[in-house]
C-alpha cells in the first residue's frame, strides 16, 4: 500500500514542542505515512519548520488552513495546536472532505465538538481523536488481564492521581492557560479525559445512572511563577477545577464500584504520580505510573497479589522494542495510535470524543 500522506497544522521548529515530541518521530520513521505538507502561522516558521526536521525538499509550506485542506495531496489531515483553535483549525479540512486526526480534547466546547463529529459523519470521513491512552501496551495488558478472566471477577476498580501543578498556589507559564476554562485546555479536560477514557477502556464504561462526579476549584486566585522561578505579587482569577473526583458502578456483570480521584498540587514525596488499583475475586492488580496519567508512558510498577497462590506476581508488558522505547515518550503511544489508524485497528474517534465531553460537561455543572 501507498504510505498515507500527511498534512500537519502545527509542527513548529522548536526541539521541545508538542508536535515534534509526539508527532514526528514516529511519523518520521514509518513506512505507513510520509509528510508531504506543513501549516504554521506564517509561511517563513512553516519552512523553518520543515528545515529544522530535515523534511524533503518537496515538502509544502502553507500559512493557510484552507489551502492544506485543499491539497489533493494530503490523505490526513493532523491539527496538534491548542485546544481553543481545534475547531477553526479542523473546520476547512472536514468542509474539503479530508480525514482528518485532532488531538484531545476534540474542541474547547461539546457544541463544538459535536458539530465538527456531525460533519465527519455527513461527509462519511475516517476521524481520529487524540486519546492515545487505550494504545498504551500498559492499558492493553491491564484490559487483557480482565478480559480473560485472570482478575476473576471485578468487584472494584480505583484511580488516584496527583498531577505535579499549582505548586506554592502559583501558575508557571507552560500551564497558564489551565487557569482560564474558556480556553479548552485544563486539569479536568485534558487530564481528566485522558484518564477516565484510559480506564473505560480497559474496565467498561460507567453504568447510567449510578454515578457522581465532582470538580471543585479550591484555588480560586492564583500567582503566576516566572521562568526564574519569582512569584507574581498580583493574583490572577482561575475558574477551573484543581480537583476532580468520580464515583459510581461500571457497566459490567458483576456492577463494579468505581473510584476515581486526580488532584493538582504537590505529590506526596516518593511516590508515583498515579496508582491504578483493581480487585477481583482472584486478587487484586496494582499499577502505578510517574504520570498522572497512563496515557504517557508505560507503568513503572505492574504487579499482581494473587490470592489463590498467595504471592505477588510482577507482570511483564511487551513495549515492541527498540523501534518503540527508542522513541520521545510523548512519541510512543500517538504513534502506535497512528499505526492503528493506518492498520484498519480500532481506535478512538470523533463520535468518542463527543462522548467524552458530555461527561466532562457533566463536572462543569458541580464546579465550586
Amino acid at each position: 500500500m501507498a504510505p498515507i500522506r500527511i498534512g500537519i497544522v502545527g509542527l513548529s521548529s522548536k526541539a521541545g514542542a508538542w508536535a515534534t515530541l509526539a508527532h514526528l518521530p514516529r511519523l518520521a520513521k514509518s513506512p505507513n505515512y510520509q509528510i508531504v505538507a506543513l501549516c504554521n502561522s506564517t509561511l517563513e516558521s512553516t519552512k523553518a519548520a520543515i528545515k529544522a526536521h530535515n523534511l524533503p525538499e518537496s515538502t509544502k509550506a502553507y500559512d493557510s488552513y484552507e489551502q492544506l485542506a485543499a491539497d489533493p495531496d494530503v490523505d490526513l489531515y493532523v491539527v496538534s495546536t491548542r485546544a481553543d483553535t481545534h475547531y477553526e483549525v479542523a473546520l476547512p479540512a472536514l468542509k474539503a472532505g479530508k480525514n482528518v486526526y485532532v488531538e484531545w480534547p476534540l474542541a474547547a466546547t461539546t457544541q463544538q465538538a459535536k458539530e465538527m463529529a456531525a460533519l465527519a459523519t455527513e461527509k462519511n470521513l475516517k476521524t481520529i481523536i487524540g486519546l492515545q491512552g487505550r494504545m498504551s501496551p500498559s492499558v492493553k495488558k491491564i484490559k487483557e488481564l480482565i478480559d480473560t478472566g485472570a482478575l476473576g471477577e471485578i468487584h472494584s476498580v480505583n484511580y488516584q492521581g496527583a498531577i505535579h501543578v499549582w505548586q506554592n498556589n502559583a501558575a508557571g507559564e507552560r500551564y497558564r492557560y489551565f487557569m482560564d476554562r474558556k480556553v479548552g485546555g485544563n486539569l479536568l479536560t485534558i487530564y481528566g479525559g485522558h484518564i477516565l477514557d484510559s480506564i473505560f477502556y480497559a474496565v467498561g464504561e460507567l453504568l447510567p445512572g449510578s454515578y457522581a462526579p465532582l470538580a471543585a476549584n479550591l484555588r480560586p486566585r492564583m500567582h503566576t511563577m516566572g521562568q526564574d522561578g519569582s512569584l507574581s505579587e498580583e493574583l490572577y482569577d482561575k475558574n477551573t477545577p484543581d480537583q476532580i473526583l468520580l464515583q459510581g458502578r461500571l457497566d459490567r456483570h458483576p456492577r463494579a464500584v468505581f473510584s476515581f480521584h486526580l488532584r493538582a498540587g504537590d505529590r506526596f514525596i516518593g511516590s508515583p504520580g498515579s496508582i491504578w488499583r483493581i480487585y477481583g475475586t482472584k486478587g487484586e492488580l496494582a499499577v502505578e505510573f510517574a504520570s498522572a496519567g497512563p496515557q504517557m508512558a508505560k507503568a513503572t510498577s505492574f504487579r499482581f497479589s494473587n490470592s489463590e497462590k498467595g504471592e505477588i506476581e510482577d507482570i511483564v508488558t511487551d513495549e515492541g522494542g527498540k523501534e518503540w522505547t527508542d522513541l520521545p515518550t510523548q512519541g510512543q503511544n500517538i504513534g502506535r495510535l497512528y499505526e492503528a489508524y493506518a492498520e484498519g485497528q480500532p481506535y478512538g474517534d470523533f463520535d468518542l470524543a463527543v462522548k467524552r465531553h458530555e461527561l466532562i460537561d457533566e463536572f462543569w455543572a458541580t464546579m465550586s
